[in-house]
C-alpha cells in the first residue's frame, strides 16, 4: 500500500506532497491563527464583562441619584404631615394654612437648589417655546394683544431646559 495515497469508498486520492519550508508556513499559519482565534474569543469576553459592570455601575449611580433627589422630597411630606397633625390636635385652619405656607416654601426652596426655577410669563409677549396657550382671553387694549394675562399652570426650567410649559391664557384683540 502507498503511504501517499488514501483509497476512501473507491476512490484513491492524493495527498499533495510539498517542500518541508512549505508544510512549516502552513504550520505557522495555522498556529498563528488558532492563536489569534483564541486572543478574539479572549477580548470578546472581556469587553462583555466590561459591558456588564459598566451596566451595574450606571444602575447604581441612577438609584443613588434617586435617593438624592427623593430626600427633599421626603422633608416636604414631613411638613405637610406635621401641618394635617397640628389642624387635628388644634382644629384651627389657620394652622392647618400656616403649615401648607410653611410647605410650599419649603418645596420651593429645595426645587431652587435642585437648579429648578419658575418661568414667569405674565405681562410678557406669549411665547410658545415657554407656555401653552390653552385659550385667550378677549382685549379691547391693542398693548395687552398677543401677551399672557394668567397663568393656569406655572412652568419650569431646569437650567437651559423646560421642565414643563407653563399653561396659560393669552390676550386677544377682537
Amino acid at each position: 500500500m502507498d503511504l501517499d495515497k488514501v483509497e476512501l469508498q473507491g476512490k484513491v486520492e492524493e495527498k499533495p506532497r510539498y517542500p518541508t519550508y512549505v508544510e512549516e508556513l502552513i504550520a505557522q499559519k495555522t498556529e498563528t491563527e488558532r492563536r489569534f482565534e483564541e486572543r478574539k474569543r479572549q477580548i470578546d469576553q472581556e469587553i462583555s464583562r466590561t459591558k456588564a459592570r459598566l451596566e451595574a455601575d450606571y444602575a447604581r449611580q441612577l438609584e443613588l441619584e434617586k435617593q438624592k433627589l427623593m430626600l427633599p422630597i421626603l422633608d416636604v411630606l414631613d411638613n405637610l404631615e406635621r401641618a394635617l397633625g397640628a389642624v387635628t390636635k388644634s382644629g384651627s385652619v389657620d394652622h392647618l394654612r400656616e403649615g401648607v405656607e410653611m410647605t410650599a416654601n419649603l418645596f420651593r426652596a429645595r426645587l431652587q437648589a435642585l437648579g429648578v426655577e419658575p418661568v414667569s410669563l405674565i405681562g410678557k409677549p406669549f411665547d410658545p417655546h415657554l407656555g401653552q396657550a390653552i385659550a385667550t382671553i378677549e382685549v379691547t387694549d391693542e398693548e395687552r394683544d398677543g401677551v399672557v394675562l394668567e397663568e393656569v399652570l406655572r412652568g419650569y426650567m431646569m437650567g437651559d431646559q423646560l421642565l414643563r410649559p407653563a399653561q396659560v391664557r393669552v390676550g386677544q384683540k377682537k
